[in-house]
């Protein structure tokens, strides 16, 4: 299978028109809920021809058909084994969403916002990479690494049993509380996820990248003993953490 060769840019409804034409099952997980609508036969029949027009017009359709290296960066994403993709959230209210989805050798990103989805071409080799390179450009910010237990974060007031034992110690819970007060210029929820051989698909734990006003990033999950950790959010550390978990899924 070969997918397109260039950065393609689509109106988003002329994407979720050809998605389904292709009868490509539900789209993917960026695109969020509320994507299907019923409409009249003869309006169907009416936008198919508009975006088999558009697409022709941009080199992705012709006679009527798609593209065959369209349709097949399409059935990439459809029916990827491997996904990273995320979607962000910025201070002055603005969205968008980024998959970068791994069938074989094949790759391909697509970014999505309210109106447009780009669709390029990537390596299949650093999926991470072209997930991170759509981030905004920011080092890591000058925070302590800590771990906290996530039911020690959710209820920090917990006193001991014992009256004669030491106090319970919350400086790492209260400094953890305090980064994720701090003012944000973005924040971005990032996943993995893997499809098995029946075509069942496994997502994982959100990671959050999170960008601070004039400070940098920080990075915070949960790690697999259940703990919440916070540390600097550098690209090296967002690398890692999307690899590591998807490594995990397939472990």
């Amino acid at each position: 299978m070969s997918v397109i060769e260039r950065a393609v840019v689509v109106p988003r409804l002329a994407f979720l028109t050809a998605w389904t034409m292709l009868d490509l099952g539900d789209p993917p997980s960026i695109f969020g809920t509320g994507r299907h609508f019923w409409m009249e036969d003869g309006f169907r029949r009416e936008l198919d021809g508009k975006t088999l027009e558009w697409l022709a017009d941009h080199g992705l359709a012709r006679r009527g058909r798609l593209n065959p290296l369209w349709t097949d960066s399409l059935r990439v994403i459809a029916t990827a084994a491997t996904e990273f993709y995320g979607w962000s959230h910025y201070k002055d209210d603005s969205r968008g969403a980024i998959l970068v989805a791994i069938e074989g050798t094949d790759a391909v990103r697509v970014l999505a916002d309210a109106d447009t989805v780009t669709v390029q071409p990537v390596a299949a080799k650093w999926p991470a990479t072209s997930l991170l390179d759509c981030l905004p450009e920011l080092d890591g910010a000058p925070v302590r690494t800590v771990a906290v237990e996530q039911a020690f974060y959710d209820n920090p007031d917990t006193t001991p049993v014992n009256p004669l034992a030491e106090p319970v110690d919350t400086r790492d819970v209260d400094y953890l509380a305090e980064v994720m007060r701090r003012p944000r210029d973005a924040a971005h929820q990032l996943y993995t996820a893997r499809r098995e051989g029946d075509g069942h698909r496994v997502r994982s734990s959100p990671i959050s990248a999170i960008d601070l006003t004039g400070q940098g990033r920080v990075l915070t999950y949960v790690t697999g003993e259940g703990n919440i950790a916070l540390t600097s959010g550098t690209p090296r550390e967002i690398i890692v953490a999307l690899n590591d978990t998807a490594a995990g899924l397939r472990a």
